[in-house]
């Protein structure tokens, strides 16, 4: 080999490290972005052996090697997901296979040659080997302006699909091509109508291997996109839960608001007759008697404001309408009030079903003789948080297969309440424990302090 020979080669084996380089930035973030002599000395020495590959004139194991080396490059010098990076490996092998074949297949139509004959004439050519380069710089450049264009107009990037089983496409197109190379080293007689069809060929497993890639992208994003959209729909209907039942907290503190200028317009009257009479007794009897019950209003009103936490606040302030309503008694011994560690949805979960149906088990009690009642306990002890919920009953507790069942009419449409609360406390490592008695249902549970938790 001569020396422009060695040159061209050598030349041509960096010139394709180089494209291949740059294709992968295109998809992936360089590792080392301020030690540049890192890339560039490994881009180097990866030509090098390449270089030295060649040089052995086995096209089999030229393509080996090639992929060896995208390999170590794609996956040392870039960062993002495994799986992506071995498939651009053997996507960018797959392309340089083609445009290497492609001018052979050309030169041979040309000569009127058989294929197998134009590789033996053109494989220790360094000057035409430069063609592949060349088709595959204008390759690249033309796919890097349409996804220019794509980046324009939608404002999106582009991106490799992380489905490892992808690989397999263009892994058995190499081998494909390798075995329409053998068949046609076989069949000597083929002629250039032969090379034709293997170029259309060739071109045809190329658009197939972009069509599965960029195809299975596509719907791997859409469906990420209708998962977060289902996602983003979920909590927008607990925002609106919650939005809702503040609202509803926020018109009664109106209407308490009114009620207490009211009473204290009563009062400033009461204490204006008392001053012009001699009732002073009997006035200041009245007086501290409203003082009083506008201090018990006044504490049930806020005695959830400290809680941290919206949605457990949120639920206590609903429970604590609905018991109003019912003219249920609603007691709780809040000593532990932070679970900022639990997912919005779960806090739901696991407060909100057993006090819907500690109300509603309430609301069934006619017997005056029998007191309505719910009683909440939430405590911290030691790294155990400690959840009871107490309410009287008189209906008996309906249980099939061992489990309880709902008394409301549809069945169909719950009853799966106190199965989630399980499933959730679970899911938190927690324990959870059902019983009752003939008049009373108690339901207690124990998660585990969350890092961080704190005490609230």
């Amino acid at each position: 080999m001569s020396m422009l020979d060695t040159i061209l080669a050598y030349g041509k084996c960096i010139l394709d490290f180089v494209l291949l380089f740059w294709f992968t930035m295109q998809f992936f973030t360089l590792r080392w972005e301020k030690r540049r002599l890192v890339s560039w000395g490994l881009l180097s020495g990866l030509s090098t052996v390449q270089y030295f590959i060649n040089l052995l004139y086995i096209p089999e194991l030229n393509t080996m090697t090639a992929l060896l080396c995208s390999l170590i490059f794609n996956l040392m010098l870039f960062k993002g997901s495994i799986a992506a990076r071995i498939l651009c490996s053997f996507f960018e092998v797959l392309l340089f296979l083609i445009c290497e074949s492609i001018p052979v297949l050309i030169y041979a139509s040309m000569v009127r040659v058989n294929m197998i004959a134009a590789i033996d004439d053109t494989i220790k050519n360094a000057g035409f080997d430069l063609c592949s380069t060349g088709l595959f710089c204008i390759i690249l450049l033309a796919a890097r302006y349409f996804h220019w264009l794509k980046q324009r107009k939608e404002d999106m990037e582009l991106t490799i699909t992380e489905n490892l089983s992808i690989i397999t496409v263009p892994a058995v197109s190499i081998f494909i091509i390798y075995y329409v190379f053998n068949i046609l080293s076989l069949n000597t007689e083929l002629g250039n109508r032969a090379d034709s069809l293997s170029m259309l060929f060739f071109l045809g497993v190329l658009f197939m291997n972009l069509a599965v890639i960029l195809g299975d992208n596509h719907w791997r994003k859409r469906c990420q996109l209708q998962h977060e959209l289902g996602r983003m729909s979920r909590i927008e209907q607990l925002d609106r839960v919650v939005i809702g039942q503040q609202d509803a907290f926020i018109e009664e503190l109106k209407g308490l608001a009114h009620d207490y200028t009211k009473q204290i317009d009563g009062i400033k009257h009461l204490l204006q007759e008392g001053a012009g009479g001699g009732e002073g007794e009997l006035v200041e009897r009245d007086i501290r008697s409203y003082a009083d019950e506008m201090l018990h209003h006044i504490e049930d009103s806020y005695r959830f404001a400290f809680i941290p936490s919206p949605a457990l606040r949120s639920i206590l302030c609903q429970t604590q309408l609905c018991c109003d309503s019912a003219q249920i008694q609603f007691d709780t011994n809040i000593l532990f009030s932070d679970f900022s560690f639990m997912a919005f949805p779960d806090i739901y979960t696991i407060f909100e079903n057993p006090l819907e149906n500690a109300v509603r088990a309430c609301g069934e009690i006619t017997d005056s003789s029998m007191t309505r009642r719910i009683a909440l306990t939430i405590s911290r002890k030691k790294n155990l948080i400690w959840v009871e919920i107490k309410n009287t009953k008189k209906n008996p507790v309906r249980v099939k297969h061992g489990s309880i069942q709902t008394t409301k009419p549809d069945e169909s449409k719950h009853g799966l309440g106190i199965k989630n609360m399980k499933r959730v406390v679970k899911k938190y490592g927690g324990y959870s424990h059902v019983e009752y008695t003939e008049e009373e249902f108690v339901v207690t549970m124990a998660l585990p302090v969350s890092f961080s938790a704190s005490d609230g």
